[in-house]
């Protein structure tokens, strides 16, 4: 039984990436030469674990990039801003916000999921949040202050990074963020429901080929409950309840079909009841994680004040 079910998983998640793969080049007719700037950055990192490339994890210090004034500066502790990426995310969309960061005196580290390690979390990014959990425990006397900005499915993939915090093993980790997480800043969160739209309208325009995408990762979600689904249902489970009583900031609009927008509303004013700072920014018209391209004078400004108020 067991072996059946791995094997029609893994077929249901070859198709799902093969149209993936199909629908972005054919989106991209000049593909290579829209990789090769879209890989390209003007900002200058540090690669951490040999064994992930720069794509899925990367540290960006403020000392490298003269961000906030503060070259030749040292100090004893700073500030790290822990981006989750949207799926497909490229550098020069990333740059927009780790140059806000930076320009705030934040040291950046971003991690980006690929599709492959969304459908298979115990071996994707599940091992991306131990990788995350043993940087915070081995730079525990670098950083004395962390926030999360999370964009899309990547706040799926904080929610994993909660789940695996619970474990007595990382409980040296979880007291540490119990003391020094300020604040996390939630995207357009995409919750698992809305998880096939929000792939979907990803990977491809083709609406023909959304709806096949739609009804293959539904069915994935049936069939694999076991190695997929309940981990999927249980980071959601820790973004609702948030273990650490972290004041929270949402960016979300009304027309964006991969955001339930009344979930939102109601999990914040919860938050707030229980006497948390919760806030919610939400905007009749804007496109799924572009907010701060279209409004970026009050998205920023909303963003200072929160991050004035919590650290």
């Amino acid at each position: 039984m067991i072996t059946t079910l791995l094997i029609i998983t893994f077929i249901i998640g070859f198709i799902i990436i093969r149209l993936s793969r199909m629908a972005k080049n054919g989106q991209n007719k000049t593909s290579l030469n829209n990789q090769r700037k879209n890989s390209d950055s003007q900002l200058k990192f540090i690669d951490i674990d040999h064994q992930l490339p720069r794509r899925n994890f990367a540290l960006c210090p403020l000392e490298l990039n003269g961000g906030g004034g503060q070259v030749g500066k040292t100090t004893t502790t700073k500030k790290l801003v822990i981006i989750f990426g949207w799926l497909f995310a490229q550098d020069r969309h990333l740059d927009k916000y780790r140059k806000l960061y930076l320009d705030l005196g934040f040291d950046v580290l971003t991690i980006r999921t690929d599709l492959i390690q969304l459908l298979f979390p115990t071996f994707g990014s599940q091992i991306m949040m131990l990788k995350l959990i043993e940087f915070i425990r081995k730079n525990q006397n670098q950083y004395n202050q962390y926030i999360v900005h999370a964009f899309s499915v990547g706040v799926y993939v904080m929610g994993e990074s909660l789940v695996l915090m619970k474990q007595n093993r990382n409980k040296d980790v979880r007291d540490i963020l119990r003391k020094q997480w300020k604040g996390v800043i939630i995207d357009s969160a995409v919750d698992v429901n809305e998880g096939p739209i929000g792939l979907a309208k990803a990977t491809t325009t083709n609406f023909l080929l959304q709806i096949l995408i739609i009804i293959l990762i539904r069915f994935y979600y049936i069939i694999n409950y076991p190695l997929a689904t309940r981990h999927y249902l249980e980071s959601s489970r820790q973004i609702h309840i948030n273990p650490y009583n972290c004041p929270s900031l949402a960016f979300i609009s009304k027309d964006d079909p991969m955001v339930n927008h009344d979930d939102h509303i109601k999990t914040f004013e919860k938050h707030r009841n229980n006497g948390l700072i919760a806030i919610v920014k939400s905007w009749n018209q804007s496109q799924h994680v572009a907010h701060y391209l279209k409004y970026p004078d009050e998205y920023r400004s909303i963003l200072i004040k929160f991050l004035d108020n919590v650290m």
